[in-house]
């Protein structure tokens, strides 16, 4: 946004992208390769026919199909990916008709997009588990989610007096939505549950934030938990979820017999598997990632 005010959007974008690869992509393509080295192995349950692997590793599993049986933890990933590259040249060409609005308009052009997409799978969606991955995973059906929190940044930044003075209720706003969403039947796979109710969970965090956004710092071990949290939350992210396929395909029995062993084994597991993603890829990562922004 302050390329774009500045003018200098083009000169600049080349140090975005690459800022962006370095934040996200390390750790993508690093479980990418855990997770076929695992599936190959046997060692979790995985059908890598089910999707070309070179989807995987150009980010295009799930642009506007579903993928499923394969790494299932990257969904999200190349919906931030194409985000991040698209927006800077989507608001640049938008800036020639909207002005200073450009940020809103492209936030509009995305929701309506990505309305209408959903709009078109009403007639296909009619299990849970086809809406999990059709629905809740694709690029073309949640792209409109950060855009929710791109027009938050862009009121935070054009009307920062409004964004204080309205953070509480704003913040009651966003908690009477979070209870209207669940209180809401979404049992029947109709207009709300599959067109509406995705972006109304985007609009009770983006209506949150400027509550959020006062909050800066915070002392004693909870604020520590917090920022430590936080700074490992990717990796956290990205491990998971194969650390509970590998509790479920190799200890089936023990998990079985041993519940509550079991989740503390997963979380021994998860932070295990955190910190050694975070310090071999994710860290070096960021080290070179400063560099670059320090030229820029």
């Amino acid at each position: 946004m302050k390329m774009l005010d500045r003018g200098d959007l083009f000169p600049h974008t080349w140090s975005f992208y690459s800022k962006t690869a370095l934040r996200i992509l390390p750790n993508y393509y690093a479980l990418l390769v855990v997770n076929l080295l695992l599936v190959t192995t046997g060692v979790v349950n995985g059908d890598l026919s089910a999707k070309p692997l070179y989807r995987f590793a150009t980010l295009t599993q799930n642009i506007v199909t579903p993928f499923y049986d394969f790494y299932w933890e990257s969904w999200s990933v190349p919906i931030q990916w194409w985000f991040y590259i698209t927006f800077p040249l989507l608001a640049y060409a938008l800036k020639r008709f909207a002005g200073r609005y450009a940020v809103p308009a492209a936030v509009m052009l995305v929701v309506a997009a990505s309305t209408m997409f959903r709009m078109s799978l009403l007639p296909d969606i009619n299990d849970e588990f086809y809406y999990d991955i059709a629905v809740r995973k694709t690029l073309a059906s949640r792209w409109d989610s950060i855009y929710v929190g791109v027009l938050a940044a862009w009121v935070c930044r054009e009307f920062p007096v409004f964004w204080r003075r309205s953070r509480w209720w704003m913040l009651g706003l966003a908690m009477l939505l979070y209870v209207i969403v669940e209180i809401v039947d979404c049992a029947e796979y109709g207009c709300y549950s599959v067109v509406i109710m995705p972006i109304l969970v985007p609009l009770v965090v983006g209506m949150a934030l400027p509550v959020l956004d006062s909050w800066r710092s915070a002392k004693g071990w909870c604020g520590n938990a917090i920022t430590a949290v936080s700074i490992l939350s990717y990796s956290m992210f990205m491990v998971n979820l194969i650390m509970a396929e590998i509790i479920a395909c190799q200890l089936t029995s023990f998990a079985d017999a041993h519940g509550c062993l079991a989740y503390l084994l997963f979380w021994a597991m998860v932070l295990t598997g955190t910190v050694a993603l975070y310090y071999a890829i994710e860290r070096p990562a960021m080290l070179i990632r400063q560099k670059v922004m320090a030229k820029s």
